[in-house]
């Protein structure tokens, strides 16, 4: 489909005289926005409401007896059956006489609520292979040519490639000379793990350490996999681990990648006398695995679900993802969708992913190119991190232009003589920037990603990722490694929500508003005022899709006593508007950041976006309104310069067409005078 408007006809009631028999899939499109009275007239009808879809339709599922009806609601523009066309993806490519002989994977997800043991049954029926199915998400091998027998199966909502998935650390040239380093800690100032540069000794200092949180991660394991001899820095602190990788059989960690984003994350540092530690560093901390022994690599479930579920239900409450897609940039597909979901569903549940490691120059103009974002890190919901640059002279140090392909990549200044950490306030230089293909805003922040320190697998086959520091130790680079930190961040954020500012369940939204409403904007970057033509890193204050709202600051993050915090979770049906009253005692700058977790959009949709609030600045003496109309994103930030007196910061349901049970639209809000 990706398009506007889905349906163009005109009404046109005799369209359907010929009865349709049972239940199909079918779009509604309305004359205008999409109501409560709405959705009430089709549900009347007996008719499930599954998807909206701009502009003004929703996708229902219907017995093809009741089309009349529905025709006849004053409201309703028209309604056509869920087209073949529409379920398959663009990604596919046009077919030759050479592909369609080609076999290949391709992902099946069916609508939600169908008979799933039915619609297994068609699709084996057409002779196709199904290499793996959980529930309503099936990997299948398939000719190019067969694709659309498979999207003519009722029941099938959307056909993709495959992806391949991959973890985001970035392979550094091992032509750089080995990572310099004395090995006995006497060397160390703090900056090696990153922490340093987001401000977490100020926020230890607090007693903010992660105590009584639980974090949670999905990756290639975590050390030896068992919880009496796992490393010193881990003990005690694993309530429980998981894995789902074909035929893996314990969570332990044989590539070394899981390990170093664990100890990011809640690393305790016991080897290291607490000098190599991690952001929450007292937190408890569940492993999944993904590692599958037969792939040599990780094999993420066909359902994502899996992934969170099981820490889920254990009582964590943060989940970090350092994979992804490298591959499809921008594109809002069934995993971002997949991770939407299970946001919505529980929405005090934050899901982080790394942003990817494509960042390149290649129309040579000494600036980072657009859109290299992968999925799952395209979802609307997640907080997407991007990779900055770290602050230290040890690790993997060298010029961009002699790293792996530098001179194609990166070989025009001010790019090309730059190194990969001498500078916090730059950019990763291999980081993947936005939009996603819609004009979503990502990656929403920032964190250090470059010559980061944290903990070494103890597997015989783990490797030492960009070189070892000492047996305990090892240095590793990429948005894969900006990610755990950020984890560690928003662990912290919820453990002071709760114990300072005692709101005892704090949403996802809320969590991710506060990280990105106090992040330090990197504007221009690096290389200064220089402008476009000579490569300015970043071209506007945030946000922006190269840093999103900027670089995490978790002592800013916590330290929100004069703010004004609402975590709304009833929220807003559409034209309904609640109002936040301010004084404000002296001129300063207003900023207020709107944060929700949205519906899932349809993978066929053109815009990810469903439920659409608006943010809106009001000066009571004089009516003057300040109102941000984002069509695209669900995250709006407003900032107003004020002078003293009274202000109403509102939020707004412009369009609410698929809010949760309730028919509205929790959020979450974050406003500050400085």
């Amino acid at each position: 489909m990706k398009s506007g408007n889905v349906v163009t006809e005109q009404k046109n009631p005799n369209k359907f005289l010929k009865t349709i028999n049972g239940e199909r899939h079918f779009v509604v499109q309305f004359n205008a926005a999409v109501s409560a009275e709405d959705r009430k007239s089709l549900e009347t009808q007996g008719a499930k409401i599954l998807r909206y879809l701009p502009d003004d339709a929703l996708v229902v599922r219907v017995d093809g007896a009741k089309i009349r009806s529905i025709l006849a609601i004053a409201s309703v523009r028209n309604v056509l059956p869920f087209a073949t066309d529409w379920k398959m993806s663009d990604d596919f490519g046009p077919s030759s006489v050479f592909s369609a002989q080609r076999p290949t994977l391709v992902h099946v997800r069916l609508f939600p609520e169908v008979d799933e043991a039915k619609a297994l049954s068609e699709i084996k029926a057409l002779n196709l292979s199904v290499e793996a199915a959980d529930g309503r998400f099936l990997t299948v091998k398939i000719m190019d040519r067969e694709i659309s027998k498979l999207a003519a199966v009722e029941a099938v909502e959307w056909i993709q490639p495959q992806p391949k998935f991959q973890t985001m650390n970035f392979d550094v040239d091992p032509e750089i000379a080995p990572p310099s380093g004395a090995g006995d800690y006497s060397d160390l100032n703090g900056y090696e793990t990153g922490t340093r540069v987001m401000s977490f000794d100020a926020v230890w200092s607090r007693g903010l350490t992660g105590k009584g949180q639980i974090a949670s991660f999905a990756d290639t394991g975590l050390d030896n996999g068992d919880l009496a001899t796992v490393h010193e820095d881990f003990r005690g602190h694993l309530p429980s681990g998981y894995f789902t990788g074909m035929f893996s059989e314990s969570w332990e960690d044989p590539m070394g990648h899981g390990t170093h984003v664990a100890g990011s994350i809640a690393g305790a540092g016991v080897k290291s006398g607490g000098i190599v530690r991690g952001g929450a560093f007292d937190a408890q901390l569940i492993p999944v695995s993904m590692w599958s022994p037969m792939m040599d690599n990780i094999m993420p479930p066909t359902k994502l679900a899996e992934l969170f579920n099981p820490p889920y239900t254990d009582g964590a409450r943060i989940h970090s993802n350092s994979w992804g897609s490298g591959k499809n940039f921008g594109a809002y597909d069934s995993f971002a969708a997949q991770v939407d979901e299970y946001m919505a569903a529980h929405p005090d549940f934050l899901i982080l992913f790394a942003a990817g490691n494509s960042g390149v120059d290649h129309n040579r103009d000494g600036r980072i190119d657009p859109n290299s974002i992968g999925s799952p890190g395209t979802a609307k919901n997640v907080l997407t991190v991007g990779a900055s640059e770290n602050l230290t002279t040890l690790g993997k140090q060298g010029r961009h232009k002699d790293m792996n392909n530098g001179s194609e990549n990166w070989g025009v200044e001010p790019l090309a003589s730059d190194t990969l950490s001498n500078n916090p306030d730059g950019l990763a230089v291999f980081s993947s920037r936005g939009p996603a293909r819609d004009g979503r805003t990502k990656p929403e922040i920032v964190a250090p990603g470059t010559n980061i320190l944290s903990n070494r697998s103890q597997h015989p086959d783990a490797v030492p990722l960009w070189g070892e520091y000492n047996k305990d130790y090892v240095w590793a680079g990429g948005t894969s490694m900006a990610t755990p930190l950020t984890a560690g961040a928003a662990t912290l954020v919820r453990q002071y929500l709760i114990e300072n500012l005692k709101m005892a369940q704090p949403s996802a939204a809320l969590v991710k508003a506060v990280l990105m409403h106090t992040a330090v904007d990197l504007y221009p970057g690096q290389y200064g005022m220089v402008g476009k033509d000579k490569g300015q890193e970043i071209l506007t204050q945030r946000p922006n899709s190269d840093e999103g709202y900027g670089r995490v600051d978790v002592s800013r993050a916590t330290d929100l006593a004069t703010a004004q915090l609402v975590d709304e979770k009833v929220g807003l049906a559409k034209d309904e508007v609640k109002t936040l009253r301010m004084k404000v005692s002296a001129a300063g700058v207003m900023t207020a950041t709107l944060v929700y977790t949205d519906a899932a959009a349809a993978p066929s949709a053109a815009q990810a976006l469903v439920n659409d609030l608006d943010l809106v600045i009001v000066d009571i003496a004089t009516g003057k309104e300040k109102i941000l109309a984002d069509r695209i994103n669900n995250a709006e930030m407003l900032t107003v310069p004020v002078a003293a007196g009274e202000y109403e910061v509102r939020v707004k349901g412009q369009n609410v067409p698929q809010g949760p049970a309730s028919g509205k639209q929790p959020y979450a809000l974050v406003v500050t005078v400085r």
